[in-house]
């Protein structure tokens, strides 16, 4: 097998056409992938024109735009005519080891649903960027259309694949008001490269509290774009309308050359959040610094907050059980989404468990990939207590969970509970919001990660009000008993 263009190359082209990863180019792993394998549907039996037979075999030889052009219709008529096997032998190099007929069969079945039977090709575009071949292939059904995102090496290989929605852009939610603050660009020194960042900040020229917000797993932008949605954006706008400084900076993972055997949790989320908090420390109007970090991020808060100047912490849908088992669980609720567990997906829960289990007793090697993240990452992950952390820590502290959260359901928050027991500590649910922290209802699915929509309203009120207000303020305003949110309930088909 040939080497595949560098990884790092192949995500920021893929994600300038505002995709998110679903098979083969996500790196970190974890919360926005879905790699569960659904149902098997119909699929449509679309016969490709003449201009559409080329062949699909990769030469040593480049291939010009019109042939890649070729190439990824015919490609995209295979996956919807549910041709999972022969297409798995296109990919190369690291996207070859990740993709599987599963990961296939999950991500366009994912996609697809309550399109209706795929029709054919609408369109083809190529590009270049970033060094990638790109060719966005619009697949159209009886009831929609799917982007079809194919990334290709100089000689036609398959490098990289996504899939999304066409969306609308995004919008400006409506509790944010653009007169009140104004933004600037910034970079941050790292290691690997210098991360792009924007700062937020109220207008006037009075001391303001800030906020640096902290990514959750995988190569995210500084909006935490998801689809076209940007979760970041939205607290990041919404807090700065309330008088409060936003520092939102590039993932290392997104912005960066970063080697798998480098990947740690210090390297990928904690180093940076630290030069983050420092440098927003030193703008002058700045009165103190609030961490607020989203799942992995808010995993990593405490971790954070131990080594950073901190006053306040945040922790949005941070998980409380290791992530090597929550990961397994979250593949449990997409397979029981449909309340039917097929042959497939029974399989693949049981290989997530044994690797849970490998992960649990460190029976694997630094340079192997366990459920996406690299065996580094694990055994990274494995020496930081990340519970004792939180609970060797003295700054107020607030904890908010979605209550419609399957990638960390609700009960994490009561076992939070009954392990912050310090008055200094509060918790909040919000029971419409999903993983993204945006309201929805009914049981919560990926596929609404795709629907335009904005972190809610209210969750961005008390996140507000708890960094604006004096420590001894959010104590006495937010303290609860232990455990006064026990009775949440659970999203159907949860753990």
């Amino acid at each position: 097998m040939r080497d595949a263009l560098p990884r790092r190359r192949i995500l920021r082209a893929l994600a300038a056409t505002g995709t998110v990863a679903l098979a083969g180019c996500s790196g970190g792993g974890g919360t926005q992938t879905t790699t569960t394998p659904e149902p098997d549907t119909a699929t449509a039996t679309a016969t490709p024109t003449d201009t559409e037979t080329t062949t699909r075999q990769p030469t040593t030889e480049p291939r010009s735009p019109e042939e890649l052009t070729a190439r990824a219709r015919a490609l995209t008529l295979d996956l919807g005519n549910g041709a999972y096997d022969s297409l798995t032998d296109e990919f190369v190099g690291q996207a070859a080891e990740q993709v599987s007929v599963d990961v296939l069969r999950q991500a366009w079945t994912t996609q697809t649903t309550g399109k209706g039977e795929f029709t054919g090709i609408a369109s083809a575009d190529y590009s270049e960027q970033n060094g990638v071949h790109l060719v966005v292939v619009r697949a159209t059904f009886q009831s929609g259309v799917l982007l079809v995102n194919w990334a290709f090496d100089d000689a036609g290989g398959v490098v990289g694949l996504r899939l999304n929605q066409p969306s609308a852009a995004w919008s400006v939610p409506e509790y944010a008001d653009e007169s009140s603050f104004t933004e600037s660009e910034l970079a941050l020194p790292s290691p690997a490269c210098d991360l792009g960042a924007t700062l937020s900040l109220p207008t006037g020229s009075g001391q303001v509290p800030g906020v640096v917000l902290v990514h959750g797993s995988g190569p995210n932008d500084r909006d935490q774009s998801v689809g076209p949605n940007k979760v970041f954006k939205d607290l990041a706008w919404g807090l700065a309308s309330q008088g409060i400084a936003v520092l939102r900076y590039d993932k290392r993972t997104f912005a960066c050359e970063v080697a798998r055997t480098d990947a740690t949790i210090d390297t990928v989320t904690v180093d940076d959040a630290v030069t983050a908090i420092d440098r927003l420390a030193a703008e002058d109007r700045i009165a103190d610094v609030t961490v607020v970090g989203h799942s992995l991020g808010g995993l990593a808060a405490p971790r954070i907050a131990a080594r950073a100047d901190v006053s306040r912490v945040v922790m949005l849908a941070a998980p409380h059980t290791p992530l090597w088992r929550l990961i397994p669980e979250q593949v449990r609720y997409l397979a029981d989404l449909d309340e039917t567990v097929s042959e497939a997906e029974r399989e693949q829960i049981e290989q997530f468990d044994r690797a849970a289990d490998r992960i649990a007793e460190g029976e694997f090697v630094d340079s192997e990939s366990l459920m996406g993240f690299p065996g580094i990452f694990w055994r990274s992950l494995k020496a930081y207590d990340h519970v004792a952390a939180a609970q060797a820590l003295s700054v107020p502290m607030l904890l908010a969970q979605g209550g419609r959260d399957y990638q960390v359901p609700p009960a994490e928050l009561d076992a939070w509970a009954g392990a912050l027991t310090r008055e200094t500590v509060s918790y909040k649910s919000f029971a419409a919001l999903n993983h993204l922290l945006m309201p929805g209802e009914g049981p919560a699915n990926p596929s609404e990660y795709f629907t335009q929509n904005h972190v809610g309203a209210d969750l961005v009120a008390e996140v507000a009000e708890f960094v604006a207000g004096s420590p001894a303020r959010a104590v006495e305003r937010r303290w609860r008993k232990p455990g006064y949110h026990r009775r949440l309930p659970l999203p159907a088909g949860a753990p």
